[in-house]
């Protein structure tokens, strides 16, 4: 019970940290001028995404980071890098890979009519928050890792 616990905080944690990387970019004023510029962005995307219930979405992301962590332990040992940060730069971008682009490109772009470039300007930013994610997993399990494939 003491694993499941521990993945359970660590997942929670990087969650909240990843999200907090992304609530600060997606609410600055260059960020939100761009991504809702009625000349640029779809109506419905406007519409919809500014009407949303942020802290339930937020929350629901925070919580997933725990499947995240947990998936991190059990591939623990055939992520590439020699140190942890190296580990956990490859798994924010096996985050970013599973869940943001697929997001990006089925809800954002397909439902939403996001246009492309905004969709990859948004990609950018959740690869930044994706990469947090994944360098305080690898980092909060550094000890367990340690030796899986390091130099």
């Amino acid at each position: 019970m003491h694993r499941i616990a521990r993945i359970l905080l660590v997942g929670l944690l990087a969650g909240f940290v990843g999200e907090g990387v992304l609530g600060i970019l997606f609410v600055s004023p260059v960020v939100k001028s761009v991504l809702y510029n009625p000349e640029l962005q779809s109506q419905l995307f406007i519409d919809l995404t500014s009407s949303r219930n942020i802290p339930i979405s937020v929350a629901g992301l925070v919580v997933l980071s725990s499947i995240h962590a947990w998936l991190f332990l059990v591939f623990a040992k055939s992520i590439p890098g020699a140190t942890w940060w190296g580990k956990g730069l490859f798994w924010g971008v096996t985050i970013w890979l599973m869940y943001w682009v697929f997001q990006e490109w089925f809800i954002f772009r397909t439902l939403l009519k996001e246009p492309v470039l905004l969709s990859l300007f948004e990609l950018l930013l959740l690869l930044l928050g994706s990469f947090v994610e994944g360098l305080v997993i690898s980092f909060a399990f550094r000890k367990e890792v340690a030796g899986t494939n390091e130099a």
